[in-house]
């Protein structure tokens, strides 16, 4: 069944400014006025006559303000930088209109000046000085000409023009979908924004000092301190934490002590504003319905560490064959007296039906196995049976429905039925990152700046993007790149068709898709 993200909520830690004449330079002078006709925006009527950024005229076509809001009221986003200069985009998400209200009433006549810094829409590059309809600044503001190429053609809106209605612009068929609020998400120490998540119905970050504070979606001013970190005393003073959603739970991790000695720590943080530590150690865990999955990661050659508790018992019961060490990639290195083993902690770990689907090696640190290879394992949690589903050597996997995604040690993807078999080479260059969305495989090339791609095209997604983070969350694909990549956007959002659904121009640190609500923090 096809979903639909009904509304996008954006938060900002810090108000981006408008284009100031400052800042650009600007030209010729030219005469504007107010229209002298109606104007409606997307069912909403215009009032200019007190409006801080009125719709004006010049050239007898109609221009519109590129402020934050009015842009995004439309379906737009624009960005300004010193360097690149003004970027207009068409986003897929309309926000919810804001007036801009003035108490002093417009003038019907006004000066603007020729914009003469450079501008892209829709990342084609827009020779201002040729153009007939150029953009202006008109208080401090970027405008743009509501001519035929760039409303409907670029940006696809509906454009009507009579004596009695005046300019009707639609950009959407639907009501407004995005807005605005602001969460005062701590900045560490060193300038990293602090942790959020979004779980049910409400939103979870790190306030200062350490909060962990809850705040309902609908009132998030109505915040609740839910959880204190602890002091670190390893050069910081709290620790770091972080915050993620797993099956509609919000989870909060941290670490204490040292590396070696120390210890990671998972809690529950409940809707009730309870909390409740799950997990302390060096572990992967997944919380199913009516079971937890648990490896134990301390050491690099723990054997005997797939644990296994149904929900509501106390103590876990050790799964698999004991002479097995899992959830770590355990690879050779060297050869003779200069080899050895070592090895990676591994997140993938599955629980269907009765089977867990993870990562296992045989073999001791001192065994003189040179054979063993790590593989998937089929572990039953009812006999303790077990199967290795293929004899490649895997690095790391994920299970998409009926199949299983992995990687091997030259980290090309390789593809194999979820009951095992012989493995289909899909991918025989190095990837980073890699993700499945109802068949459809997303992925980043090491050798091509770790662009992103999708299987059965040479091209890359998002041209000049590195990308930062790849997640499927709730249906969605969710792709993050890094804010100085040289790419047109910095985040991507695709439907489980492949479709893009939303692209955003702005630094992006993360996204939660939650309830069919999208929240991005921006990194500025």
């Amino acid at each position: 069944m096809r979903r639909k993200i009904s509304l996008f909520l954006v938060i900002l830690l810090m108000t981006i400014a408008i284009i100031s004449v400052n800042e650009a330079e600007a030209a010729s002078s030219v005469r504007v006025s107010l229209p002298t006709f109606k104007v409606n925006l997307n069912g909403v009527s215009i009032e200019n006559s007190y409006r801080q950024y009125p719709l004006i005229v010049y050239n007898d076509i109609t221009y519109f303000p590129m402020t934050y809001y009015d842009s995004r009221f439309m379906g737009l986003e624009s960005l300004w930088d010193n360097s690149t200069g003004l970027k207009i985009i068409k986003t897929g998400a309309n926000w919810s209109y804001q007036k801009y209200e003035s108490t002093v009433k417009n003038s019907n006549i006004y000066n603007a000046q020729i914009a003469q810094f450079k501008i892209t829409v829709n990342g084609i590059t827009i020779d201002n000085n040729k153009e007939k309809y150029p953009l202006i600044l008109f208080k401090n503001v970027t405008y743009f000409p509501l001519t035929w190429r760039l409303a409907v053609e670029e940006f696809g809106w509906k454009y009507t023009f009579d004596p009695k209605n005046g300019l009707v612009i639609n950009s959407t068929n639907s009501t407004p979908s995005a807005g605005q609020l602001t969460l005062p998400i701590v900045t560490r120490e060193h300038g990293e924004k602090g942790a959020f998540t979004m779980a049910g119905d409400y939103f979870y970050y790190e306030g200062a000092n350490g909060i962990i504070y809850q705040a309902p979606i609908i009132g998030p001013e109505s915040t609740k301190k839910v959880y204190q970190l602890p002091g670190s005393g390893y050069g910081q003073a709290i620790v770091y934490a972080n915050l993620k959603t797993e099956n509609g739970k919000a989870l909060l991790s941290y670490h204490t002590g040292g590396a070696t000695m120390g210890s990671d720590h998972l809690i529950w943080l409940k809707e009730d504003g309870s909390f409740e530590e799950i997990d302390s150690g060096y572990s992967v865990m997944k919380i199913y319905d009516d079971y937890t999955i648990r490896v134990e990661q301390r050491f690099s050659f723990n054997v005997n560490n797939l644990q296994v508790k149904r929900n509501g018992e106390k103590d876990y019961v050790n799964k698999g064959n004991p002479d097995y060490s899992y959830g770590m990639f355990i690879y050779e290195y060297g050869v003779g007296s200069n080899g050895g083993r070592n090895g990676q902690p591994s997140k993938d770990l599955y629980l269907i039906g009765d089977e867990i689907y993870v990562l296992g090696y045989y073999g001791y640190y001192m065994d003189d196995n040179n054979a063993a290879t790590t593989g998937i394992y089929k572990v039953n949690i009812n006999n303790n049976e077990q199967v290795r589903l293929c004899d490649n050597e895997v690095t790391s996997f994920k299970v998409v429905k009926d199949t299983i995604y992995f990687t091997d040690q030259n980290q090309f993807i390789y593809k194999i039925p979820l009951t095992g078999g012989q493995a289909e080479l899909l991918i025989d260059e190095a990837v980073n990152l890699y993700e499945v969305l109802e068949g459809k495989l997303y992925y980043s090339l090491k050798d091509k700046n770790n662009q992103l791609y999708i299987y059965g095209s040479d091209e890359s997604v998002n041209t000049g993007g590195i990308l930062k983070s790849l997640e499927v969350q709730n249906g969605y694909m969710v792709a993050i790149f890094d804010k100085f990549s040289e790419s047109q956007y910095k985040m991507m959002i695709f439907n489980d068709n492949g479709k893009l659904l939303y692209k955003s121009i702005e630094n992006v640190l993360l996204v939660r898709i939650e309830n069919g609500k999208v929240v991005f923090v921006k990194d500025n």
